[in-house]
């Protein structure tokens, strides 16, 4: 393995960390996943630096924040544990900790996985950053890096604190590493304690795995262990139950079959021609809150897409299997999901609007000619969520039927998904918002009308028609307003 490189502003930051902990005559030792991750030669883009201290970190990382001008984050009292944040790019948080013991060692022998388990005295790592020739490493997690193992460091890990359940499938997913037949037999045992932690700590965890490109394979193990049923409880009836039709899997295995697919089209665009690459993944990218990308939440409206199928399952007299009002059932359900998880309010409306309307580009895709008129319409139902709406359609679609999938159908939706796609990104302003050419007031003085639901609903109709391609001018706007309101007096007569 080949230490990655460390930027030179990180170094800049732990030399005055080191001198600033030598005038307090304080021993400051690195570890953990900053070690992990230099041993692994991973690219990393935000900087989380692991220090350890004897006991007093608290107080420390206090006052280093205000010596280095950083944001002091008290982060768990009981274990003292405090965090730093540095702004720049890239960014940087330093977490500093008691050591979880009376000496450094106990400390590591008290993590989470043996990977993990590394520490240097942040004095010798200066010396040489790409050295690591003192390293101190009792659970041989060098070791396991090279078997690309994760291994826990000791059997309560899990009783202890069980988030580091999530953390073992979110390494496994991040890192491509396998997870030792001990250590599952440990997440098994401890899994129903899952239930007692808090869904801000659940959701931090899920959101990383989902991030990756590799959730698929983890959110299949969280099922195999019994973990996803503690998570999502609401997708415990889709196991097991047959769908028919196009489907080739139950309804709880089609709904993590959709990560696959995710995973897949998401990490590179490739389903898409290449105008649409570089706008989806900038789409894709966006943080809805801090730290948490539209990436994540498309996977995961994927995961419930088909919560609401067991509640509205039919079997008709010929046989055939239907889940009419799915989606409306869905959205519902999904409500109790994203409190659940205490996502923001942005972030669940966008999860609960894709649910309540998966099914509507496949409908459209089945349309002979998609109009201007339908592309408004669904846009202005989904507003920025529209490109998250389809591509989670797309995920759908292809795990449904699977490799059983006829090319020239899915040549076909792809291009009508495109056709969808392509006014989002490209025609903002004529097709999916329309700048307004009147306002109320307008309307009202022009045409003598008192203010009221009637002004609203010509506004949205002048809109409607400008994203037809009928109205461009102030002066069609108003002609429009006027037929409009003498068709539907004639309407009423």
């Amino acid at each position: 393995m080949r230490p990655s490189e460390i930027p030179k502003g990180l170094i800049t930051v732990l030399k005055q960390v080191q001198e600033f902990a030598a005038s307090q005559n304080v021993e400051c030792f690195l570890v953990g996943g900053f070690l992990r991750d230099q041993l692994l030669g991973r690219a990393v883009l935000h900087w989380n630096v692991d220090l350890a201290v004897a006991k007093g970190a608290i107080g420390l990382a206090r006052d280093l924040a205000a010596h280095l001008k950083g944001a002091f984050v008290p982060l768990d009292e009981q274990w003292g544990c405090a965090r730093i944040v540095i702004g720049g790019t890239p960014g940087l948080e330093l977490d500093i900790s008691d050591f979880r013991g009376s000496t450094l060692e106990e400390d590591l022998h008290r993590r989470d996985f043996t990977i993990n388990a590394l520490a240097i005295r942040l004095q010798e790592w200066l010396k040489d950053p790409r050295s690591l020739l003192n390293l101190v490493d009792p659970l041989h997690g060098r070791l396991a890096l090279e078997r690309q193992q994760l291994i826990a460091c000791f059997k309560d890990s899990f009783v202890e604190d069980p988030v580091r359940i999530l953390r073992a499938l979110r390494f496994q997913a991040q890192l491509n590493f396998s997870l030792d037949a001990a250590t599952l037999s440990l997440i098994k045992q401890a899994a129903s304690l899952l239930a007692q932690v808090s869904g801000e700590r659940i959701r931090d965890e899920l959101v990383l795995i989902l991030q990756t490109r590799r959730c698929y394979e983890a959110v299949q193990s969280l099922n195999a262990l019994g973990v996803l049923d503690i998570l999502f409880p609401e997708l415990v009836p889709g196991r097991g139950m047959v769908q028919g039709g196009v489907h080739h899997l139950d309804v709880l295995g089609h709904q993590i079959e959709t990560l696959a697919y995710a995973d897949r089209v998401l990490d590179g665009f490739e389903d898409f021609s290449e105008m649409f690459r570089a706008p989806l993944r900038d789409y894709c990218a966006m943080p809805m809150v801090e730290g948490r990308s539209r990436l994540a939440l498309i996977k995961l409206a994927g995961l419930v897409h088909d919560v609401g199928k067991p509640a509205n399952r039919q079997v008709h007299a010929d046989g055939e299997i239907w889940f009419i009002g799915h989606e409306h059932t869905g959205a519902e359900l999904a409500i109790g999901i994203v409190d659940r998880l205490r996502l923001s309010n942005r972030e669940s409306q966008m999860i609960c609007r894709i649910v309540k309307h998966h099914l509507r580009p496949g409908l459209l895709s089945r349309e002979p000619q998609l109009t201007r008129r339908a592309i408004y319409r669904f846009y202005k139902d989904l507003q920025d969520d529209g490109p998250a709406c389809l591509l989670t359609w797309w995920h759908d679609r292809l795990a449904a039927r699977g490799s059983a999938s006829r090319l020239d159908q899915l040549d076909q939706q792809r291009a009508r998904l495109e056709e969808m796609l392509h006014p989002y990104f490209f025609k903002v302003e004529e097709v999916v918002r329309p700048p307004r050419l009147v306002d109320g007031h307008q309307l009202m003085q022009t045409l003598g009308l008192a203010a009221g639901p009637r002004i609203g609903d010509l506004l949205a109709a002048i809109e409607e028609a400008q994203a037809e391609g009928r109205v461009h001018s102030t002066q069609q706007a108003l002609d429009f307003a006027r037929e409009h309101l003498a068709r539907g007096q004639s309407a009423h007569e």
